[in-house]
């Protein structure tokens, strides 16, 4: 079973291959590089790990790829926001988290882009050694499940979570924890740059390389396990935890399945952001 499962992944990983040449450049400045996104009207909003005052902490990237400014409606900014996921398409709700598992309840005026922020507060079970990257949120038969994760590094396991998660009051229940890594890439490893599910319930994650603001850096794209009808995380076994995409050139911080396609945007550091979208990915259908 097991062997059949890595020789449908090599097929898949040459189908996908030849659809992940076409980067286009969103920003070349390292201010507009692109640590998470979301859909907000017709294209993205996307969130910036910015850390200094009078930076970009969210843009909106439209359909055409140009990126507007938005800006945070408190005089206290957040911090190093990796990760963003749509709560509510209707009232334009947002949840965006910082490295350090703060997360910020959100709404966003469609018209005038302005930000409300509805709510504060911080993830359950992480530490101080614990760099957050990844957040999604999946509606099982048993209720909405939150998932978030510690980035890990080469020589340090990840640490992926899942809980129960209220939409109404914001609380985090019965949460759990499991701890991996992946064997590529092999040097400056973050093992979660982020995290996306499927429609299938496929948890993904984008492993990267960074040896720092001017590169090489480089991808691995992964499908790590999956969200049972009962609102568990299933990890794919060890020998299944291989790359799905090998990407040169380019650190994934941002994942999204939208529309049976998969988009990927980067945090490229001192060379600003790029975007590729998969389409007709087979595993979002």
């Amino acid at each position: 079973m097991v062997k059949n499962v890595i020789i449908f992944h090599l097929f898949l990983f040459q189908f996908l291959f030849s659809q992940i040449s076409n980067w286009k450049t969103i920003n070349t400045t390292r201010e507009y590089s692109i640590s998470g996104i979301a859909k907000f009207k017709n294209g993205y909003i996307a969130v910036h790990d910015n850390k200094k005052r009078g930076q970009a902490r969210l843009s909106y990237i439209d359909q055409n790829l140009q990126l507007t400014k938005i800006i945070w409606p408190e005089k206290k900014l957040p911090f190093d926001l990796e990760a963003i996921f749509q709560l509510d398409p209707i009232e334009s709700k947002y949840i965006i988290m910082e490295s350090t598992g703060k997360c910020y309840i959100i709404s966003i005026d469609i018209i005038d882009n302005r930000i409300d922020v509805l709510n504060i507060f911080t993830l359950p079970k992480i530490n101080k050694n614990m760099n957050l990257e990844g957040l999604a949120i999946y509606e099982s038969s048993q209720g909405f499940i939150l998932l978030y994760g510690d980035r890990g590094s080469s020589t340090r396991p990840s640490t992926l979570f899942w809980a129960f998660f209220n939409l109404n009051n914001y609380q985090i229940k019965e949460v759990k924890q499991v701890k991996f890594s992946f064997s590529q890439p092999i040097k400056n490893r973050r093992n979660i740059g982020d995290i996306a599910i499927s429609k299938n319930a496929e948890v993904w994650a984008s492993a990267t390389s960074d040896p720092g603001n001017n590169g090489p850096f480089s991808t691995y794209i992964y499908n790590i396990g999956n969200i049972t009808n009962e609102g568990k995380f299933k990890l794919n076994h060890p020998n299944l935890l291989i790359p799905i995409m090998a990407i040169r050139g380019q650190k994934v911080e941002a994942m999204l399945f939208d529309n049976n396609s998969l988009v990927l945007m980067t945090d490229n550091e001192n060379y600003g952001s790029t975007v590729s979208i998969i389409k007709d990915f087979p595993n979002d259908k």
